[in-house]
């Protein structure tokens, strides 16, 4: 009697770094294969099949990749495709299942068991990013005389999609943003008070986000934005002009209203001014 070798499976979490990519496909694939199917060797196809030996006792199941095919885009924006993949199990067994319409005629498993255990243990098993795998196709390669190897191949299809790499755009960088109030809604008005130029000839007022500014000389005079002062509303910054009437280090009075304010820098934020 042939050995019954699959049975029930109970689940199992597989989280690949990258769902996609055929090594950790073909590997999670052994993996299920091997927690399923006991007895033989069970192994990712060799490198060189010409110089491979088959030196179990029973037999084994070797995974290989077979190829893909590729469906339409589905994204008009991104190269996004349904990838169709196939993996073929080349099972080599020392024994068929049975000889003449007996049964197999040792107490190891033949080639007919074991491909219905690697059917049963592969299909509708399931690997995140990728849908359930299902067979594809079964067929007898050869019988290898010199070391009385039967040898079949089963094939298996599973689906995922192939995505195009994302790139990084190359936007400038955020360095400085300033979130500014409007219509007034916490407009906080300052009484005239003296400022004096420093040698760079601004003036840095405690405020910024201003509206309303008057700047007047110390004999009473008010004087004119634009002709004799520039003003920075936003950082609250007022700069003395050249051909105008401040003189250089001079002191002025200096009134204005101010509304709530935020300074976003990468990485963090101010509180509201």
């Amino acid at each position: 009697m042939a050995a019954m070798l699959d049975g029930p499976w109970g689940g199992t979490n597989y989280t690949p770094p990258t769902a996609i990519d055929i090594a950790t496909i073909e590997t999670a694939i052994v993996a299920q294969l091997q927690s399923q199917v006991a007895g033989i060797e069970i192994a990712h196809y060799p490198d060189r099949p010409e110089s491979y030996r088959l030196v179990h006792r029973v037999g084994a199941a070797l995974v290989q990749y077979l190829g893909a095919k590729y469906g339409a885009m589905l994204d008009t924006a991104a190269i996004i495709q349904e990838r169709v993949m196939e993996f073929g199990v080349t099972v080599m067994m020392r024994d068929l299942g049975w000889n003449y319409g007996a049964e197999a005629d040792g107490p190891s498993p033949g080639a007919y068991s074991i491909l219905e255990a690697i059917r049963a243990a592969l299909t509708g098993f399931r690997i995140p990013g990728c849908r359930k795998i299902y067979p594809r196709a079964e067929r007898f390669v050869e019988r290898d005389k010199q070391g009385g190897v039967w040898i079949y191949i089963i094939s298996f299809g599973l689906a995922t999609l192939a995505v195009e790499p994302s790139t990084s755009e190359d936007y400038p960088l955020f360095i400085r943003g300033v979130a500014m109030e409007e219509s007034g809604q916490s407009l906080i008005t300052v009484a005239p008070a003296p400022f004096t130029f420093n040698s760079a000839g601004t003036i840095q007022l405690p405020n910024g986000n201003l509206s309303a500014v008057v700047v007047t000389a110390t004999g009473g005079a008010v004087l004119a934005p634009g002709t004799d002062y520039s003003l920075d509303p936003v950082n609250g910054i007022v700069t003395a002009l050249a051909g105008g009437a401040i003189a250089a280090g001079a002191t002025v009075w200096i009134a204005y209203s101010y509304a709530d304010y935020v300074t976003a820098t990468p990485g963090e934020t101010s509180p509201i001014s």
